[in-house]
């Protein structure tokens, strides 16, 4: 009985390992398609080893971020662009299913980064720049 105890047990922790490092998955060189409503368009936000920008459908940069990612979290300080935020760093939990991004707000002195993340889809595609 102790043993089929312990085999169960080894085989939950197993799966939970597994199922975080799913979850955990890297956002680094990626790219991720959004519509944000208070600018009629959409957008397409581009993930690097460490910085990140967002793109118009036109192709015009909106706003270039520094961003730090650590297993389900991710870290954002704008630096440049028409809608930056430089009132400090935003910090978010991001969760992958599928082609689909999203975030969850940890805390951010930003509400325009935050709305404009926090509730949206992202879908990601697949970007050969």
């Amino acid at each position: 009985m102790f043993m089929r105890t312990l085999t169960v047990l080894a085989a939950v922790l197993f799966f939970s390992a597994a199922a975080n490092q799913l979850q955990a998955q890297s956002l680094k060189n990626t790219a991720w398609k959004f519509y944000l409503e208070p600018l009629h368009d959409t957008l397409t936000m581009h993930i690097g080893s460490d910085s990140s920008f967002c793109t118009t459908s036109t192709g015009d940069v909106v706003v270039r971020s520094v961003c730090k990612t650590e297993n389900d979290t991710i870290k954002i300080m704008d630096f440049d662009g028409q809608y930056n935020c430089q009132n400090g760093e935003g910090i978010y939990k991001f969760a992958v299913a599928g082609d689909m991004l999203s975030f969850t707000l940890v805390n951010d002195p930003c509400p325009n980064r935050a709305d404009a993340l926090v509730g949206v889809k992202f879908f990601k595609i697949n970007d050969k720049k």
